[in-house]
């Protein structure tokens, strides 16, 4: 049968016009959100999310999402780009990061998400085995990071005596020593630091330090008094009475550093045994050096200058002494005190006049030289 068409009443006109109104209101409202309602995806410091904006550029949507940048801060797009549907814009927050690879300490900035990001960026690449402070993946703050990369390296480690040479990835000393079981007493010194950053070929070192109590016995020196006389030549002394040294106990701290003393400090002592001072006469007398029986008194500097140079002190270390060069045997033959060159020039001649009277000229090589025979 054919369709028929419903009467138009002009109650069915006005509900037409008001259908037709709402489809045009709801097709414009389509309209409007394809054309100014974009969607976008949000990435700050890798935390991504999906908005739908009506900002028309970058800096117009960091304003919608308060995020607020700083000056070393990175956004890309840069902010005055124009958004369009499906854009990605990023904003990378400036890290700073302190870097520490085997010892070596530096201050960096970043805008890596991750260490291994940062890592990457600053051209660090671990080796197998290298021990971090941070996991690669763990995210970088904004208040600051420490990142310690601490690859295998050769160390010496002297502990207890024993030189060890090895091969640790550990950071610090500290970690290097509870790796090896080694134990740090409350004074024992640990160089480097325990917390100082190890560095490939370094050599550390334990010090075992200690404090001890000993009694121990202290010689005392005696003192020496002098008193002139007028028959002894300048120069030459005499024993009255013989000094003797003393003796003391005491009480002794000592700081041993692996055994050895370092520092000693004597917390008490008392007298075992009193020193004696030593009584001496010291001449004064002044010496002839005029000439004698058989020669002028002038011979003997000669001699002496040919001997020694004229040096009448000397001690050549080859077992002569004095000006006249005496052995020690000779010079105590003919009652010599002491060593030559411990005496006077006149002390010397005096001795050398008694051997020259007893074995002649031929005692000195030198006489012949200078012309006496």
């Amino acid at each position: 049968m054919p369709r028929l068409l419903p009467e138009v009443t002009p109650r069915n006109t006005v509900t037409m016009g008001l259908l037709a109104l709402g489809l045009a209101v709801a097709v414009g409202g389509v309209v409007h959100a394809s054309t100014y309602d974009d969607l976008v995806r949000f990435d700050v410091d890798g935390v991504v999310t999906e908005v739908r904006t009506e900002s028309e550029t970058v800096s117009e949507l960091l304003r919608e999402k308060n995020v607020d940048l700083a000056a070393t801060d990175k956004v890309s797009p840069a902010p005055v780009t124009e958004l369009d549907d499906g854009d990605v814009v990023k904003v990378r927050r400036a890290k700073a990061v302190t870097l520490v690879v085997d010892g070596k300490i530096s201050q960096k900035t970043v805008h890596d998400v991750d260490v291994a990001g940062a890592l990457k960026t600053l051209g660090v690449t671990p080796k197998e085995g290298a021990a971090f402070s941070m996991a690669p993946d763990e995210r970088l703050g904004l208040d600051g990071n420490s990142v310690v990369v601490s690859n295998p390296k050769p160390v010496t480690l002297k502990v207890d005596g024993k030189k060890q040479r090895l091969t640790t990835s550990a950071p610090t000393m500290q970690a290097l020593l509870a790796q090896r079981g080694v134990e740090i007493g409350r004074l024992d010194e640990v160089k480097p630091g325990l917390g100082a950053y190890l560095k490939p070929r370094q050599a550390l070192r334990v010090v075992r330090i200690e404090k001890v109590t000993r009694t121990e016995k202290i010689p005392v020196d005696h003192t020496v008094t002098y008193t002139n006389d007028a028959s002894l030549l300048a120069g030459d002394t005499k024993v009255v009475k013989e000094g003797r040294d003393g003796l003391d106990r005491a009480k002794v701290q000592l700081v041993l550093a692996d055994g050895k003393v370092r520092e000693r400090r004597v917390i008490s002592r008392s007298s075992v045994r009193p020193p004696i001072a030593e009584v001496k006469k010291r001449g004064t007398k002044k010496p002839d050096t005029g000439s004698d029986d058989s020669v002028d008194g002038g011979v003997w500097d000669r001699i002496a200058k040919c001997e020694s140079g004229g040096n009448w002190s000397i001690n050549t270390g080859n077992g002569y002494y004095g000006g006249l060069q005496f052995s020690a045997a000779t010079w105590h033959s003919v009652g010599g005190p002491g060593l030559p060159h411990q005496h006077s020039k006149a002390t010397q001649i005096k001795y050398a006049k008694i051997l020259q009277a007893r074995s002649g000229w031929g005692q000195w090589s030198c006489a012949a030289k200078v012309g006496v025979h």
